[in-house]
């Protein structure tokens, strides 16, 4: 359906006010010279609208796009966009265009990032060649660019890229057998599972069973990536400060056939390898 507007009396009644909210001057009726009126007016407008231009993207050739200067906050840094002109796009595809947390410009023909995985400020896609809407190669119109800005001020509120870090969780693998020793990696990891590159106190025990007690039976363990803080149960249960990396790892030899659980706690949670098989 149309948008409506106010009646005709009520929008001529505006003649010559000024709007309260945004200081815009209506055009005032019969004066002379009627541009000052309407000048006035445009130069509030801009006044009002100059931030809406933001990290606006537009046209600047039959392939190339621009994107005009603008301001935006990665967590606590105000990082300042100097803006670009004169950018390739690909032809015959719809461009994805975002700038990444640290204000680079980059092209995707496939979509948007996941913000949690790649934080990021969407800016616009842009339906170029067969992809446009008048679908002729080589070129597209200025109403094949649809803005995306919208999302980066508009969103619901979740989990923010910039504290992701601050729950870390762990990932645990078990390295194939060797001369009856396995090892053991315990790697840190933030809400979105990427690797953490910093050192955490981690506590890591072997147990019989799954979320079971250190139990040191049978075992012989080393420290081998990471700092031990802490000696708990000797062949079972140790608190190791991890190296930069975020990584532990510890080499559990066992004599014959047999089967363990390793488990691991950061910050009060514990997480399991599940079974872990020596043949015999």
């Amino acid at each position: 359906m149309t948008e409506l507007y106010p009646s005709d009396a009520t929008l001529n009644a505006l003649s010559g006010t000024t709007d309260a909210a945004a200081g815009v001057l209506y055009v005032s009726t019969g004066e002379s010279p009627y541009y000052t009126s309407f000048y006035k007016m445009l130069y509030r407008l801009l006044d009002v609208a100059r931030r809406a231009g933001d990290l606006r993207v537009y046209k600047d050739g039959d392939l190339t796009f621009g994107v005009r200067a603008g301001m935006y906050l990665n967590a606590d840094d105000a990082i300042s966009y100097a803006g670009a002109t004169a950018q390739a796009l690909t032809d015959d595809a719809t461009n994805y265009l975002y700038l990444t947390a640290d204000g680079t410009l980059t092209k995707d023909t496939t979509g948007f990032p996941v913000p949690s995985v790649t934080p990021h400020i969407p800016l616009a896609t842009i339906a170029t060649g067969t992809a446009s809407a008048a679908g002729v190669s080589g070129e597209y119109n200025h109403e094949d660019i649809t803005d995306y800005r919208g999302r980066a001020f508009l969103s619901v509120a979740g989990p923010a890229a910039a504290t992701q870090s601050f729950v870390p969780n762990l990932n645990i693998t078990a390295g194939a057998e060797s001369a009856d020793k396995r090892t053991i990696t315990v790697q840190a990891r933030d809400a979105a599972d990427n690797n953490l590159a910093e050192r955490f106190l981690v506590r890591v025990w072997i147990a019989a069973a799954n979320f079971g007690a250190p139990d040191a039976t049978g075992n012989t363990v080393a420290v081998e990536t990471g700092t031990t803080y802490e000696t708990e149960t000797a062949n079972a249960a140790y608190k190791v400060i991890s190296d930069g990396s975020g990584t532990v790892a510890i080499g559990v030899t066992i004599s014959g056939a047999a089967s363990r659980c390793i488990m691991a706690e950061i910050d009060g949670r514990i997480y399991s390898s599940s079974q872990v098989d020596w043949a015999a």
